[in-house]
């Protein structure tokens, strides 16, 4: 893939990105790092993010790459809070949201409609939140996942090129459903809290039936 990723990551990418958060959902390393990560190529305009949240992800898409962007988000509240910051950062015409579930896309997409999907993927390495709407954004098991793979490949137009961040110990089933869902890994970055300790993030990125060389780009690491 001929893109070159800034040299450092930092979660100052964020830093003039509004949104309207509650304490059980509030942006993240994660956030910053698909949106550093998802630096688009020439021929990428229209963007689809699966699992929105309060929209984060999809303002900075907008503002920092001037992307059009659609997120899709399952939970009624996040979907509100989303709606109400695409005002608060002005991107009425950039930025709009859907309240379905990621499993429904096909009865509100024709196929292969975008140039590129992201996602944080809802997994968490842990034990559960006794918070409803943290434990729905972070407990996705490997079934969910698939179900986000199978979606973005529906929504993917040929060559299109999706990005996606998880922990590690995901990594090896993700990139065999992603390889059965024709969506074929490409490039690849650790994130670590410190050099010292082990990846707590891996970035992922690849094309719709693409080729098979794969990239490992340099580790970053932060706070």
């Amino acid at each position: 893939m001929n893109i070159k990723q800034p040299e450092k990551f930092s979660a100052e990418i964020l830093r003039n990105i509004k949104t309207i958060d509650i304490p059980s959902h509030k942006p993240t390393h994660a956030s910053a790092f698909l949106v550093w990560y998802s630096k688009p190529t020439s021929d990428i305009k229209n963007v689809i993010e699966l699992g929105s949240g309060t929209g984060i992800v999809a303002f900075a898409l907008a503002k920092l790459y001037n992307l059009y962007v659609t997120g899709i988000e399952i939970q009624h509240e996040l979907y509100e809070l989303a709606i109400e910051g695409i005002h608060v950062n002005n991107l009425e015409d950039k930025v709009k949201f859907l309240h379905c579930d990621v499993r429904d896309v096909e009865n509100y997409f024709k196929a292969e409609s975008f140039d590129m999907v992201v996602s944080n993927f809802p997994f968490h390495v842990g034990k559960k939140s006794p918070d409803k709407i943290r434990n729905m954004s972070r407990s996705a098991g490997l079934e969910l996942i698939n179900d986000f793979i199978k979606s973005s490949s529906y929504l993917l137009r040929n060559k299109g090129t999706f990005v996606f961040v998880m922990s590690p110990k995901l990594l090896v089933p993700v990139i065999n459903i992603l390889s059965e869902h024709k969506l074929i890994v490409q490039r690849m970055c650790f994130f670590h809290g410190t050099l010292e300790k082990n990846a707590k993030l891996v970035a992922i990125r690849g094309k719709k039936n693409g080729g098979y060389e794969v990239i490992i780009d340099p580790p970053q690491w932060g706070v």
